[in-house]
């Protein structure tokens, strides 16, 4: 009787375990079911005690990657209304659009096609937030990734709203009640943001995390205007007045976090909760450069985030790794200032405490789930391997995954997707494309 479901030689192995990128030699990876068992020295006579073996041969395994802080239904708008500021991309174009288009099934066609895309990049967590939640979750579950799926709360009409309701907190119920038990799959709080959310919102979420425990998103001081209008309506910053209203605390997951003074960096290093850094959308909407060095020595839990790919335009992690380590060397004058492997320990194991799942993932060692990806390194961009974190940093856009398991199950084996059907997601979005071509001529 073989020992193993799965065993993975390992020529280059990146455990990742507490947040260190030291590279192993020739390790062997036992699984059984969806927990890594074993993590020891090859030996031959351990590929003979598996169900199914495979070498990765001049790959690098290492924990799946995650993405804390993306709208994977919003790959339907890739590419719209590049190159314009904020507040046109917002409110001139994305909210109409969505306004007109959203639906259940829009929300499960660009949450599919996102899936595809983060099964290639190597992504098996992913924390979204956006309408629909149900449709999130249900495709984030069928597409065998590990996520949160956040509902969404606004004080402005949301699309949703003529099938779901505007009072969300029965929705949200009802989901958490449907994944209370899920492997995989958790139903999060999501409230838009500070300057979309009124008083009487936050504190509906404050109370339904007390009762429920679930994690809640939301975007905070994502834009200089957002905190200078919060200072006029309030009189106070966007993060003094979520911490006024109980949202800040652990569990907490805030996305942006572009504009914050030293009273907000004190704030959130005493509430526990945790910022995500969005290098891409940020540069290419022109908000900013969160000061994530700060965040890191003050101990703050930071994870790495695409955003959606109407303001990013891909969710490739190893795309976010390479800028936002670079544009911290330049916001500081230093290029020390980030370095390859805190840019690792953000897309795996720091971001996976960051969003309450370091017991779970982001590393591997015994015990966790079987989160894994293989980065193929038989490309002229990725030769010769001097340093293993450099290349993968600096080098890998995300197209070099050549295999990933989530929860001790295939996604993608030999860079082919095994489940989804690539060519029907393809042709339904290109449905919503012609769609969405006609209607921006009428905008």
């Amino acid at each position: 009787m073989p020992k193993y479901d799965i065993g993975v030689r390992c020529d280059y192995f990146l455990p990742m375990k507490d947040g260190r990128a030291d590279v192993l030699r020739d390790i062997f990876l036992g699984i059984n079911g969806a927990t890594i068992q074993s993590v020891i020295p090859w030996k031959e006579d351990l590929e003979k005690n598996c169900k199914e073996f495979f070498h990765a041969r001049d790959q690098v395994v290492m924990p799946g990657l995650i993405n804390g802080h993306t709208h994977l239904p919003m790959t339907l708008f890739r590419g719209l209304e590049d190159d314009v500021p904020f507040h046109v991309w917002l409110f001139d174009r994305i909210l109409p659009l969505e306004s007109k288009f959203v639906s259940s099934d829009f929300v499960r066609v660009g949450t599919e096609l996102a899936a595809l895309e983060c099964i290639r990049f190597g992504t098996t967590t992913v924390t979204d937030m956006y309408m629909y939640c149900g449709s999130v979750a249900d495709v984030i579950d069928r597409a065998g990734l590990r996520g949160i799926a956040s509902q969404t709360w606004a004080s402005f009409p949301l699309p949703e709203d003529k099938d779901v309701g505007t009072n969300k907190t029965p929705v949200f119920e009802a989901l958490l009640e449907k994944y209370k038990n899920h492997d995989r799959v958790q139903i999060g709080l999501g409230p838009h943001a500070p300057y979309s959310c009124e008083d009487d919102i936050l504190k509906e979420i404050v109370r339904l995390r007390d009762t429920y425990g679930s994690t809640i998103q939301i975007h905070v001081s994502e834009t200089k205007n957002e905190v200078e209008e919060a200072q006029k309506k309030y009189g106070k910053t966007p993060v003094a007045r979520l911490n006024d209203l109980g949202i800040l605390q652990k569990g907490t997951i805030c996305a942006h976090c572009v504009h914050l003074d030293d009273h907000d960096l004190e704030i959130m290093k005493k509430s526990g909760a945790s910022v995500v850094y969005n290098p891409d959308s940020n540069t290419k909407l022109g908000s900013g450069i969160a000061p994530i060095v700060k965040y890191l020595s003050r101990g703050i839990p930071v994870a790495l985030g695409t955003d959606g790919s109407a303001s990013n335009n891909d969710l490739s992690l190893f795309g976010a790794m390479d800028l936002g380590t670079k544009i911290q060397k330049q916001a500081s004058n230093s290029s020390t200032a980030m370095i390859g492997e805190q840019a690792l320990r953000i897309a795996t194991w720091e971001g996976a405490r960051a969003l309450g799942l370091g017991d779970v993932t982001g590393s591997l060692e015994e015990g966790k789930k079987a989160d894994i990806i293989c980065i193929d390194l038989n490309f002229p961009h990725m030769q010769p391997v001097h340093n293993i974190t450099s290349q993968l940093v600096y080098s890998a856009n995300g197209l070099e995954v050549d295999s990933v398991i989530c929860n001790g199950a295939f996604l993608m084996r030999d860079k082919k997707i095994l489940e989804f059907n690539a060519a029907k997601i393809r042709e339904e979005a290109d449905h919503y494309r012609d769609e969405i071509q006609k209607a921006l001529k009428e905008i």
